[in-house]
């Protein structure tokens, strides 16, 4: 394990914190932003996947911000990247101004399609879903056997791809700054179906948009997640039913919590009867 060196926080002013962490600047480090993740999330081997594949998506040319160095605070672990300057994400676009939500969600659409066009070769950091999914299902404690069975043919009949996807498909990772567009967060990058990137949107801005968590975390009502869901679908589509795309997601929306668990597995008695649940529901109608 490599011992990264330590940063000097009292050098650094906080701008910001988010779910897993906390962000700073410093007048000492122009241009660079420190993003420090905390408590479990802010482990050694963590970190590096957020590094390193965002290194590789910088790599081959996706626009994304520049990875420099992985430092730590402490036991906590963080990295220093480039700073983009007035970058507002889509999701707080679109809760600031509601009446531009069909314009963000046609722009991610068409960001999205690009993202799934291309290609990227697997590596340490970034494997194929499908593999992972696999993995995954074979030990999961969230489903049952017959739901094992069900999520595993699933899996196995996506198709074999190297295109991006970038596993937490979300207007809170884009970023927009003097008309360029970025991808952001990008630990959960993978290659395979771009159905996955699209069931784990469909999940966060439809199923989940009741929980007051994710429309903290999105800074939207679930109506704006409502419809930035439609206005996104039907332009990724070109398609107007858009209740024929959700129908067709349930099973992979399931296979997403699967992954979620896999990733960042819990103990929370709530958190785990909530993703039954919702896999139970995901899977009702599908024999």
């Amino acid at each position: 394990m490599t011992n990264y060196p330590q940063i000097n926080l009292s050098e650094w002013t906080q701008v910001g914190e988010g779910y897993n962490g906390q962000a700073f600047v410093s007048a000492a480090h122009p241009g660079m932003l420190l993003k420090i993740v905390r408590s479990d999330m802010g482990s050694a081997e963590k970190v590096e996947q957020e590094f390193y594949a965002a290194q590789t998506a910088f790599r081959i040319g996706l626009p994304t911000p520049k990875m420099y160095e992985i430092v730590r605070d402490g036991n906590d672990h963080g990295y220093l990247c480039e700073i983009i300057e007035g970058k507002k994400s889509f999701a707080r676009l679109c809760a600031d101004h509601p009446e531009h939500i069909a314009e963000y969600a046609n722009k991610m659409a068409q960001l999205g399609k690009e993202l799934h066009q291309t290609t990227i070769e697997e590596n340490n950091y970034v494997v194929p879903m499908k593999r992972l999914l696999l993995n995954a299902l074979k030990t999961s404690p969230i489903v049952s056997e017959v739901q094992r069975e069900l999520l595993t043919k699933v899996a196995e009949s996506m198709p074999e791809t190297q295109y991006c996807l970038h596993g937490d498909f979300q207007p809170g990772n884009i970023i927009v700054a003097k008309g360029q567009h970025y991808w952001i967060d990008l630990g959960w990058l993978s290659q395979g179906y771009y159905m996955m990137d699209l069931a784990h949107l469909y999940k966060m801005m439809v199923e989940d948009s009741i929980l007051p968590a994710v429309q903290n975390l999105t800074h939207m009502s679930r109506e704006q997640m409502l419809d930035f869901w439609s206005e996104f679908a039907k332009a990724y589509t070109g398609n107007t039913n858009v209740e024929a795309l959700n129908q067709e997601l349930h099973p992979y929306a399931a296979l997403d919590l699967v992954r979620s668990f896999y990733l960042h597995p819990t103990k929370n008695p709530v958190l785990l009867g909530y993703m039954k649940a919702r896999i139970e529901d995901e899977l009702r109608d599908i024999k």
